[in-house]
């Protein structure tokens, strides 16, 4: 297979040195214009291709970072995709995407590829069974930054964008009070998640507020799987005194929750008001939808979470203990009617 043409090729060819053709090709002002201008005019016949990844060597970067979420085909995850990617390209790098389904040892795995392709730095959503942060520990003390997205991690030592779940599960569920609803149940995400005990809290102070008893049988965790939804749906149903209204976890547990009511208590299809986060485009479609969702503006996520890692790779090591930093940007409460 034929090489590529490199610098020194068109060194020799022109009779410059090697420093004098990369100087021209990189428009250092020490170099003449007509010395410029027979640079690059050979290197476009040659079809030169700058050599990136020595690029790279010379300046100890790759120009590239990490991301790592839990499924791309979850609104909120590719909608933070795009946030990390716009900023990403402004500041001249390339984002490398991995997918955990949500299993531990494919984090870990991915974790490892990420350190063998050298990235920068990696921008993370955990999985919702990640307790143990050591992989993402030993990415920190190889001077590599990481930023925690959407899913709060156990521990101060990362940095951390997400929206406000507490005061979205307020509003969530302060909209069905409104509504005329006394009895609201909660299916709340994995237990372990402190995502969902923020917005577990944000329920409860709802109730609270309105000197609505809390019951606690009306709060059903659910493992993010179909199966899961359809077993808390059976129990809540089960109830003496049923919940009129829910308030989901995420808006595809809505969507599963609805579905279970489609095929085993249609009677009760549209008697039942959701609300939920995640303001879904297929929302917009259905017969049956919530009554409102959370919007949690994961593009704006995405990219303050991308900011903030550049910012660490600007601050560099500096050999001082680290302020972590969290920012939580504010929900908004979208009603779909119906």
């Amino acid at each position: 297979m034929k090489k590529g043409v490199t610098i020194k090729d068109i060194a020799k060819k022109l009779h410059m040195s090697v420093s004098t053709v990369s100087k021209a090709l990189n428009n250092d002002p020490s170099i003449s214009a007509l010395t410029s201008e027979r640079v690059k005019a050979l290197a476009l016949e040659l079809n030169y291709v700058p050599n990136e990844a020595a690029r790279h060597f010379k300046l100890s970067k790759t120009f590239t970072l990490g991301l790592i979420i839990p499924d791309i085909l979850d609104q909120y995850y590719a909608f933070a995709i795009n946030g990390v990617e716009a900023v990403a390209e402004q500041r001249g790098y390339h984002v490398i995407l991995s997918q955990s389904h949500e299993d531990v040892e494919t984090e870990q795995k991915i974790v490892d590829v990420m350190v063998r392709h050298r990235v920068d730095g990696v921008i993370v959503s955990i999985t919702k069974n990640t307790s143990d942060m050591q992989p993402f520990l030993k990415l920190l003390s190889m001077g590599i930054p990481v930023v925690c997205i959407g899913r709060e991690p156990k521990g101060a030592q990362f940095d951390f964008v997400s929206s406000n779940n507490r005061e979205g599960g307020l509003a969530a569920t302060d909209f069905l009070v409104n509504k005329g609803h006394r009895h609201i149940a909660h299916l709340m995400g994995p237990q372990g998640m402190r995502t969902s005990q923020a917005r577990y809290e944000g329920y409860r102070a709802a109730l609270e507020a309105r000197n609505i008893p809390y019951r606690p049988e009306l709060v059903q965790a659910v493992d993010l799987t179909p199966e899961g939804t359809y077993k808390a749906m059976e129990r809540l149903l089960q109830l003496d005194v049923p919940p009129t209204g829910i308030f989901t976890f995420k808006n595809y547990i809505t969507l599963e929750a609805m579905h279970y009511l489609k095929t085993q208590q249609p009677a009760l299809l549209g008697k039942i008001q959701f609300t939920g986060f995640g303001n879904l485009p297929i929302l917009h479609y259905l017969d049956h939808k919530p009554l409102a969702s959370i919007e949690e503006s994961s593009f704006e996520i995405g990219e303050e979470a991308a900011r903030m890692l550049f910012d660490r790779l600007a601050e560099g090591d500096t050999g001082e203990a680290l302020q972590y930093r969290s920012r939580q940007l504010p929900c908004r409460l979208v009603e779909h009617g119906g």
